[in-house]
């Protein structure tokens, strides 16, 4: 990590680190104006975040998919953008910034732990397939974490119990319901494009668009256990608590193939690197 990448990256971490705290002296003191404060300090900290990201893609000269802390920064980033557009349209949500931002901090703390260094672009990831591929891949991954999020408040929120100041201030179950399954469901949308763009590309390498190698497996597991949350949903009507569980169990698997399975010695991803 240069120096001027630190720079801008570390006021983001410092800013998800304040809005935790802005939120939780909202809710204590019961001052609504930080609330909003810390709304905007969220979108500022991601945009110093973007700043950081956009600043190694000039430096490097490539796309900032290359190594695990590049990953790392990515699959935190979606996040707060998945994040932002639920809280643009929901404004009683925007409250989930805190929990957002909270994830956000582990995984730039975890990945400022890891290889860091600017490799260069490797033959294998020089096809216009990797940003569509990347791009759906991290944006799925936000959708379901948010929606995880949503999933956790709702089973806080338990219906006849007394709930905590902060509690009070995320909106009704029964919108919480609805939303987490419409995260639900892009993320689905953009899980099953990521594999696909990812099949075409594992054709043009390997002459083959499917190898049931652990990566790919995972990707499909991945997918059918989301698909599964739709399913229960849409036709055999799960709503609830039982519903918010699924959510909640639903995101092991996206957590095994994006932060586990990738970088097993054995996966393709790993291969892509030697070759």
């Amino acid at each position: 990590m240069t120096r001027i990448e630190a720079l801008l990256l570390w006021p983001g971490m410092f800013g998800y680190a304040a809005v935790i705290i802005m939120y939780l002296l909202a809710t204590i003191f019961r001052r609504e104006r930080l609330e909003g404060r810390a709304w905007y300090l969220f979108i500022i900290s991601l945009l110093f975040q973007t700043a950081s990201i956009i600043y190694r893609w000039y430096v490097s000269g490539r796309a900032p998919v290359m190594v695990s802390y590049e990953h790392y920064q990515l699959g935190s980033w979606f996040i707060g953008f998945a994040t932002i557009l639920v809280g643009y349209f929901y404004r009683q949500l925007r409250i989930a910034s805190m929990g957002s931002a909270a994830v956000m901090l582990i995984m730039l703390g975890v990945g400022m732990n890891t290889y860091s260094e600017m490799d260069p672009m490797r033959p294998p990831f020089r096809s216009n397939w990797l940003f569509i591929h990347i791009g759906f891949a991290w944006f799925a991954w936000g959708c379901f974490v948010v929606a995880a999020i949503l999933a956790g408040a709702y089973l806080l929120k338990g219906e006849g119990r007394a709930h905590g100041r902060i509690l009070n201030r995320f909106p009704s179950r029964e919108v919480m319901d609805e939303l987490m399954v419409k995260m639900i469901l892009f993320g689905f949308i953009c899980q099953g494009l990521m594999i696909i763009a990812g099949a075409i590309w594992a054709h043009q390498l390997w002459g083959r668009y499917w190898g049931w190698d652990p990566i790919e497996t995972w990707s499909l597991v991945c997918w059918l256990t989301y698909g599964l949350v739709l399913h229960l949903r849409l036709m055999m009507n799960w709503r609830g608590a039982k519903m918010a569980v699924m959510v909640i169990l639903a995101l092991t698997t996206a957590i095994i193939y994006f932060w586990g399975i990738g970088f097993l010695p054995e996966s393709h991803t790993t291969l892509m690197m030697f070759e």
